[in-house]
């Protein structure tokens, strides 16, 4: 488990953090902001892999890429710290602009299941650390409710935690299209709530033995309270 961050460090990255919001209030140039949100990503993860803890060979990756939601190419939740390795395994295959016109991921660019496990780790490791200051994490409406509508929800539907954590909840649903065919399938009435992970899908029989109704049953425990500081 990683040492909760002492105040030196929290300095450090409250200056970096500082720097990033000043450089877009003043409308510096976007390859200028760019250094500085890598400057930020690196100082709050602590200049190490924040997959495989490495300290050599260090970039800051966007999680979501910068051609699919250019709108968060800026949030410092969009951001985590990789080495060379983890990095390229995040850029094989398809690395091109995507055609916005096809389905998510059908190119293979955005490999949602490893921005799942981004958006899980870095939630961890601002827990881990005691680093949950939402705006070191912070990710926009656009992105998230872009991330809900691709799995099928509409952008109201709530999902707890941080926003950071609720990323990651998003991506792990199941497409609630798929859900419902599932649900149609096995003669069950379908709920759109969010089953979280953990969580599953009761459906509940009259004294008939026909379909009753369906209740969404959640264990998932968010590990970051959204109104945390």
């Amino acid at each position: 488990m990683n040492q909760a961050t002492d105040l030196t460090e929290l300095e450090k990255i409250s200056n970096k953090f500082d720097r990033l919001q000043t450089a877009i209030a003043r409308g510096r140039s976007p390859k200028y902001i760019l250094r500085v949100w890598s400057e930020f990503i690196r100082e709050r993860d602590g200049h190490r892999c924040v997959d495989c803890h490495s300290r050599t060979r260090l970039s800051a990756h966007h999680i979501c890429r910068k051609s699919f939601i250019a709108g968060a190419q800026f949030d410092t939740g969009n951001g985590i710290t990789l080495c060379n390795s983890c990095h390229a395994e995040m850029h094989c295959g398809f690395n091109a602009r995507p055609d916005l016109t096809m389905p998510v991921d059908a190119q293979g660019g955005e490999k949602l299941a490893l921005m799942e496990r981004l958006f899980s780790i870095l939630t961890d490791d601002a827990v881990e650390r005691s680093l949950t200051c939402e705006k070191f994490y912070y990710l926009g409406d656009q992105l998230l409710n872009s991330f809900k509508r691709m799995q099928g929800f509409d952008p109201a539907t709530h999902f707890p935690g941080a926003r950071v954590e609720q990323a990651y909840l998003i991506l792990a649903e199941c497409e609630l299209g798929t859900r419902k065919a599932m649900a149609e399938e096995s003669g069950v009435r379908f709920i759109g709530d969010p089953l979280l992970p953990g969580g599953y899908y009761l459906g509940l029989a009259d004294q008939q033995g026909r379909p009753g109704r369906s209740v969404v049953i959640r264990t998932y425990i968010p590990r970051w309270k959204s109104n945390q500081q």
